[in-house]
């Protein structure tokens, strides 16, 4: 994924690399180049930190997935829980 730093032993993006996933809109996506969501298989039993690095391997973009037929966008308001929260409680649910 280019321009990579690491951080608790995982490999992310910089932060302009996430900002041009998140950017990418919905009209100019194809629902099959999508990852669904229900295709993600997480181990629970790894630590938080190789969750993340599973999902994220997983998804490609994960600012755009998709459930079946429904293509989703995921976006976080200034004022909640921060992306790291919301993450969280993303692995923990899936």
């Amino acid at each position: 994924m280019g321009g990579i730093f690491t951080e608790r032993g995982i490999d992310f993006m910089t932060a302009e690399e996430y900002r041009a996933l998140l950017d990418v809109d919905f009209n100019n996506v194809k629902i099959e180049d999508l990852t669904d969501i229900r295709k993600i298989k997480i181990d629970k039993n790894q630590p938080q930190s190789k969750r993340q690095a599973q999902f994220l391997k997983q998804v490609g973009n994960p600012y755009m997935l998709r459930r079946g037929s429904m293509m989703i966008k995921v976006s976080f308001a200034n004022n909640g829980l921060s992306m790291e929260q919301a993450f969280e409680n993303l692995l923990l649910n899936v």
